[in-house]
């Protein structure tokens, strides 16, 4: 495989990931980011009182998260393996963009 020295954020099916110390547990630090037109949120959410949380993401299009009209949801637990679940169905949703607009991704 060929190495990306001066963009790599040309390599069209790989993702910008956040790491469990990123999201700074406890602290909920939104993490986002963006390939072209589609863009991905993580908003971690924890609560002290009953000391759990979760972690929410998001997919989208085009706008910015708050304008956008095509907003996917999903929950996952707020650990180091729902972060895992989290780039998984991330990852998901990105091949979905990737094939329904082959020319944008060549």
């Amino acid at each position: 495989m060929a190495q990306y020295k001066y963009r790599p954020w040309m390599r069209p099916l790989e993702f910008d990931r956040p790491t469990w110390e990123m999201l700074k547990p406890k602290s909920e630090n939104i993490y986002t980011a963006s390939r072209k037109d589609f863009r991905w949120r993580y908003n971690p959410v924890y609560d002290e009182k009953t000391d759990e949380g979760k972690l929410t993401v998001s997919v989208y299009t085009t706008l910015c998260y708050e304008c956008a009209n095509d907003v996917q949801e999903k929950d996952f637990p707020y650990s180091k393996e729902g972060l895992c679940q989290a780039n998984e169905w991330i990852s998901a949703k990105f091949q979905e963009f990737i094939e329904a607009n082959p020319t944008r991704y060549k």
